[in-house]
């Protein structure tokens, strides 16, 4: 359920997104033993422009999977979301989305 409502958000942030199949990219969060729940939760919060319950959500799925894709899109926007995401030192994967 959350990663359909991350979607139908990137798509509205974030228009140009998914355009394709083979253009679609996945940001996905990688846990580390460093980056607290707060860190995660606030720069969730401004890479993706959503809810406090959201944003925790994909902290707590970090935590206990040791991984979170947080959004799908083209190439340029992945990289964007990505980037802010890097700025709290926390390890970020841009890959390209596998078609299935």
């Amino acid at each position: 359920m959350l990663e359909l409502e991350l979607r139908q958000a990137n798509r509205e942030l974030f228009p140009n997104s998914g355009q394709s199949a083979s253009e679609n990219y996945s940001v996905i969060i990688l846990d580390n033993n460093v980056n607290t729940y707060e860190q995660v939760i606030d720069v969730c919060m401004r890479a993706l422009a959503i809810s406090f319950a959201e944003a925790y959500d994909i902290a707590l799925a970090v935590d206990q999977n040791g991984q979170a894709e947080v959004f799908e899109g083209n190439q340029s926007d992945a990289e964007a979301v990505a980037g802010i995401i890097r700025t709290i030192g926390i390890s970020v994967l841009v890959v390209p989305k596998s078609k299935t």
